[in-house]
């Protein structure tokens, strides 16, 4: 995770607590009832923030890409029927795993997004969908690669 992302979890709690003894100390807010109404709202916006802070945002394209590999989709197809549904392979290469055809499957972006704030870091990855076949040349695995 980025380093400004990791400051913003440290920091909001001392931020939440100065905001806190301020209102507990101001005289401007007579009523106690209001000034721990505030805090809980300010309670419930803070932990709101925290829950919805992303590191990667995916593009449609990985989505898509991945929701292929994670529903195993492909499990059990040949090469040939591989091939119709995604097209010709980025690379074909064998490992130690067996024959693996790779597609390219979109980009990462990496950053700190909450809704439509961003503050992207200075890289992304790209995504690689990889296509492991058996000595049958039917599709065994799949899985996404993710390239810096």
């Amino acid at each position: 995770m980025g380093i400004l992302f990791y400051i913003g979890i440290v920091a909001l709690p001392y931020i939440i607590c100065a905001i806190m003894v301020l209102i507990m100390s101001t005289k401007l807010i007579k009523s106690n009832f209001v000034k721990i109404l505030l805090i809980i709202i300010i309670l419930i916006l803070g932990f709101v923030i925290l829950i919805n802070v992303k590191e990667e945002r995916p593009d449609d394209l990985c989505r898509k890409m991945a929701e292929i590999s994670d529903n195993q989709t492909l499990i059990g197809l040949s090469k040939e029927e591989a091939q119709e549904k995604l097209g010709k392979p980025m690379e074909e290469f064998n490992d130690a795993v067996g024959n693996i055809y790779s597609y390219y499957a979109g980009n990462m972006d990496k950053g700190v997004f909450l809704g439509k704030t961003t503050i992207l870091f200075d890289y992304k990855y790209m995504c690689e969908l990889r296509i492991c076949f058996d000595e049958n040349d039917i599709v065994k695995s799949t899985s996404i690669k993710l390239i810096p």
